[in-house]
C-alpha cells in the first residue's frame, strides 16, 4: 500500500496562517504574563472565536451534509466545553484563584450539567452510526488526499497543550489549543471547499 499518494504536503494559505500562528504563540509564551492562561481570558476568547470561525464553515458546507453537520455538532460540543458548559459565563471565580470554579455538585442545579452533556454526547454517538457518518469520512479519505502539513501543525498544537496541561502551565496550554484550533479549522476548510487533490 503506497500510503503517499494519500498524503499531500503542500504549503497553502491555510498553512501559512496556522505556522504565523503557532510562532506568533510561541512568541506569546515568554512574553504574556501567566493571567493570559486564565479562563475567561483573551487567549480563550480568541480560541471560541476561532472555533466560531469554524462553526461557519461546516455550516455553510454544500457538499457530504451528514459528515459536516457532524463537524458542527463536535465544534458546538467544543465551544461549549470551552465555558466549561456555562459554569465559567454565568458563576463567578474563587478571587484567589481566577481559575477555581464551584464544582457542579456544590450547585442547586449542577446535576443536570452531567445529564445535559451525557445526552449530547450520546446524541453525537447515535447521529455518526444512524447517518453513517463513517461512511462519508472514509470515502473522504480514500478519494481525497490528506493536507499533511496543517495535519502536522494541528497535531503539533495538541501536543503542546498536552504537555504543558501536564505541567500546570496554563498559558502555554492555551497557546497549544490555539494553534490546534486554528489548524484544525483550517483542514476543515480546505475539505468542505475542495481545496485539496483527489488521490490518483
Amino acid at each position: 500500500m503506497n500510503i503517499g499518494k494519500y498524503l499531500d504536503w503542500q504549503f497553502r494559505p491555510t498553512t501559512w496562517t496556522t505556522l504565523v500562528v503557532a510562532l506568533v504563540c510561541l512568541v506569546c509564551a515568554f512574553v504574556l504574563p501567566d493571567s493570559f492562561g486564565n479562563k475567561n481570558s483573551p487567549i480563550e476568547n480568541v480560541q471560541m472565536l476561532v472555533v466560531a470561525i469554524g462553526l461557519f464553515v461546516t455550516c455553510t458546507a454544500r457538499d457530504r451534509k451528514c459528515l459536516y453537520v457532524f463537524a458542527s455538532l463536535c465544534l458546538f460540543f467544543i465551544l461549549a466545553r470551552e465555558v466549561n458548559y456555562g459554569r465559567t459565563l454565568f458563576i463567578f471565580a474563587d478571587p484567589e484563584n481566577a481559575n477555581k470554579y464551584p464544582k457542579w455538585k456544590d450547585l442547586e442545579y449542577g446535576w443536570l450539567a452531567h445529564v445535559c452533556v451525557g445526552i449530547y454526547m450520546l446524541w453525537l454517538v447515535v447521529y455518526f452510526v444512524w447517518r453513517k457518518v463513517w461512511k462519508e469520512a472514509w470515502e473522504v479519505l480514500q478519494t481525497i488526499r490528506i493536507p499533511a502539513s496543517d495535519v502536522l501543525l494541528a497535531v503539533l498544537g495538541m501536543a503542546v497543550g498536552v504537555a504543558f496541561e501536564s505541567l500546570h502551565n496554563c498559558l502555554s496550554e492555551e497557546l497549544g489549543e490555539v494553534v490546534l484550533y486554528v489548524g484544525g479549522v483550517g483542514i476543515l476548510y480546505l475539505y468542505s471547499r475542495n481545496k485539496l487533490k483527489r488521490v490518483e
